[in-house]
C-alpha cells in the first residue's frame, strides 16, 4: 500500500522481514487483529492500493468485515448495489473452492461480472482486484481482497499469492478454530465480525453450542422459530424454512470444523411483510414433527416438485411405497390430495 506518496517496498519471500511479519501473523491467531495482520502481510508481498475482507456464504449476503484505504462511498455502493452481483461471491457459490483469483480473470464470465465491473470499479476507483479465498465453516469462506487503482495484477503477482497461500490458509484455519472454540466460554462479542446476524450453532447431536444475542432476541420475539427448527432435515446440506417473521436458513458443517464437527449453523433473515391472513406456524411445525424421517424426506421432494416416479428413483424405493407414504402424510396433515398438501405446507419451504 502507498504511504503519503512513498511506496512501501514489497517484501521478497527470502527477506528476513518476511519471516518476521509471518511470525507476527502467527502470534495474532485468535485475536481481533488477525485479519488486519493477514491483509497487511499480503499488501507487503504484492503491491496494492487498498484492501477488503469479506465473508461470503451460501445462506446469507456477503458481509464486509474490514477495509483499508477504501472510501466509505465505495463500501456503501457495494452494500447497496453489488451484494448479489459480486463475481467472487458467485464463483464461491458455484464452485466452493478456496484459492487465488483476479477480477480480470472473472470479467466476462457472465452478465453479473460485467455489471459489477461497471458499477463497482468506477465507484471504488480501481482497475483490478485480487481475491484470496480462505475456506471457513460449512460452505462459507473469507475473501481477502487487494485492489489496484492503475494497471492489473500480473501472472507473477498471482504466482506469488499462490506460493504463500498454503501457509496463510493454515494460519487462517487455526485462527477460526480458536475463535469459535472461544465462543463456548465467552459472550464478549470478540467474534462479532464473524457472526453478526442472528446465529445458532448446534452439534451433530442437535445440542446447542452457541447462540448470539441477536438470535436470542429474535427467538423471544418470534416463538415460531423454535418450532420450525425442529422441522429441519438433518441430512440436507442446505435448507430454508419460513417462520412468522424470518427466513430460517441452515447449512451443515463438515467433520473438520472444530467447534461443532458435523453440526449445523442456523441464521435468520427478516422477510417481507405478507398481506395474507396470519399463518399458524406452530400448527404446521407440529404436523411436520409428527412425520417420520422417511415421510419428511418424501415431503421435501414433493414440495420441490418431484413426482412419484422421481421420488422413488431418488430414494431407491418402489412407487407403491411412495404412494403409501404419501397417504400417511395426507392423513397427518389432514388433507386429501397433494395439491392441498402443497397449499398447506409449501409456504414454509421457500425455493432454495
Amino acid at each position: 500500500m502507498s504511504d503519503e506518496g512513498s511506496e512501501i517496498k514489497s517484501l521478497q519471500l527470502t527477506d528476513g522481514e518476511w519471516f518476521k511479519e509471518l511470525g507476527g501473523l502467527a502470534a495474532s491467531i485468535g485475536t481481533d487483529g488477525f485479519h488486519q495482520s493477514l491483509l497487511h502481510l499480503l499488501g507487503r508481498c504484492i503491491q496494492t492500493d487498498s484492501g477488503w475482507i469479506i465473508r461470503y456464504s451460501r445462506v446469507a449476503p456477503p458481509d464486509v468485515l474490514y477495509t483499508s484505504n477504501v472510501p466509505q462511498r465505495a463500501v456503501d455502493i457495494y452494500n447497496k448495489k453489488c451484494l448479489y452481483i459480486d463475481p467472487f461471491s458467485l464463483y464461491w457459490k458455484k464452485f466452493g473452492r478456496s484459492g487465488v483469483l483476479t477480477l480480470a480473470q472473472l470479467t466476462g464470465t457472465g452478465q453479473e461480472s460485467d455489471l459489477y465491473a461497471k458499477i463497482f470499479t468506477a465507484a471504488a476507483n480501481v482497475t483490478d482486484e485480487m481475491g484470496i479465498i480462505f475456506s471457513t465453516v460449512g460452505h462459507c469462506c473469507f475473501g481477502v481482497f487487494l485492489e489496484r487503482e492503475k494497471g492489473f495484477f500480473t501472472s507473477a503477482d498471482v504466482r506469488r499469492a499462490k506460493l504463500i497461500f498454503p501457509a496463510l490458509e493454515g494460519f487462517h484455519k487455526s485462527h477460526l478454530g480458536q475463535l469459535f472454540n472461544n465462543l463456548r466460554y465467552t459472550d464478549s462479542g470478540k467474534s462479532s465480525d464473524l457472526i453478526i446476524r442472528p446465529t445458532l450453532i448446534r452439534d451433530r447431536f442437535g445440542a446447542e453450542v452457541y447462540a448470539n444475542e441477536s438470535w436470542a432476541l429474535a427467538q423471544t420475539a418470534d416463538p415460531s422459530i423454535y418450532s420450525m427448527l425442529e422441522t429441519i432435515n438433518g441430512n440436507a446440506d442446505f435448507q430454508t424454512v419460513s417462520t412468522r417473521d424470518f427466513l430460517l436458513r441452515t447449512e451443515s458443517f463438515d467433520r473438520n470444523f472444530l467447534l461443532a464437527p458435523g453440526g449445523r449453523i442456523f441464521t435468520l433473515e427478516p422477510k417481507s411483510a405478507s398481506p395474507d391472513a396470519p399463518v399458524d406456524y406452530q400448527a404446521a411445525a407440529a404436523i411436520i414433527q409428527a412425520l417420520t424421517p422417511r415421510e419428511r424426506g418424501i415431503l421435501s421432494l414433493i414440495l420441490k416438485g418431484d413426482n412419484t416416479g422421481q421420488i422413488a428413483q431418488k430414494l431407491k424405493i418402489s412407487k407403491g411405497s411412495v404412494k403409501n407414504c404419501k397417504i400417511r402424510i395426507y392423513r397427518k396433515a389432514e388433507v386429501t390430495s397433494e395439491r392441498y398438501l402443497i397449499k398447506r405446507l409449501g409456504q414454509f419451504f421457500p425455493p432454495q
